[in-house]
């Protein structure tokens, strides 16, 4: 019981301090947008006025992907794709980068005290598929490059395996930059109206999401050796 508060507090501290960055985005760039829906302007304007903003901006995106990479189903690829729109490609996968490691690297933290204060037999699929592959490191690394599998789950398979703390910041990192790098792609091709490019990550999207066979084989080496 007192895990399951804990865990409750954590997730409605993450989801204020959400809540709150999302609102003073959206009141930052509100006269933004307010020009762009009342003046006809093109496409390299439209650009160049959305990205008409200090870097104090950008500094709120960071710690907004930290706490919607610790809250199980938040939308992390929105804001990633939200910072390539407002801050470029190159910009923006910085922020990504920079916010979602993080947000998962805290994310093991708050979990690593929890799980050892608590064991459990009910876990996801996607846990105990990591949890029990013969290469673990590797697990970690694919289970954050894909998009369709929530970062949460696999900070908690993170935890569970016995993977070292300077492994697991480095397959943290190498997992969180093909991901947070298609986002910013893809909210700067979207701004831009590069439709072709959007499609090409599409693509890049669907390989990611292939590497999912390599955790299924690996897992399989484990129960037959």
């Amino acid at each position: 019981m007192q895990i399951k508060s804990t865990k409750k507090r954590w997730l409605i501290v993450m989801g204020g301090l959400a809540l709150l960055l999302v609102v003073l985005m959206v009141i930052r760039y509100r006269p933004t947008w307010q020009l762009l829906t009342t003046k006809t302007v093109s496409q390299a304007e439209i650009v160049a006025q959305v990205r008409r903003h200090p870097m104090i901006d950008g500094l709120l995106v960071v710690p907004l992907l930290m706490a919607f990479s610790f809250i199980p189903g938040a939308p992390v690829s929105a804001v990633g794709i939200v910072a390539g729109i407002c801050f470029g490609k190159t910009m923006g996968a910085g922020l990504n980068i920079v916010g979602i490691t993080l947000g998962n690297l805290m994310s093991q933290r708050v979990y690593g005290l929890l799980e050892a204060r608590h064991t459990t037999t009910k876990t996801e699929s996607v846990v105990q598929s990591i949890e029990q592959m013969r290469h673990p490191f590797l697990g970690i690394v694919i289970g954050y490059m894909v998009p369709f599998i929530p970062t949460s789950l696999v900070s908690l398979a993170a935890v569970r395996t016995k993977t070292s703390s300077r492994q697991l910041m480095i397959a943290t990192l190498i997992g969180s930059m093909p991901t947070a790098v298609i986002y910013a792609l893809g909210g700067d091709a979207l701004i831009q109206a590069h439709f072709k490019n959007l499609l090409w990550l599409a693509v890049a999207v669907m390989v990611l999401a292939g590497l999912l066979w390599i955790i299924r084989q690996d897992r399989k080496q484990t129960k037959t050796s």
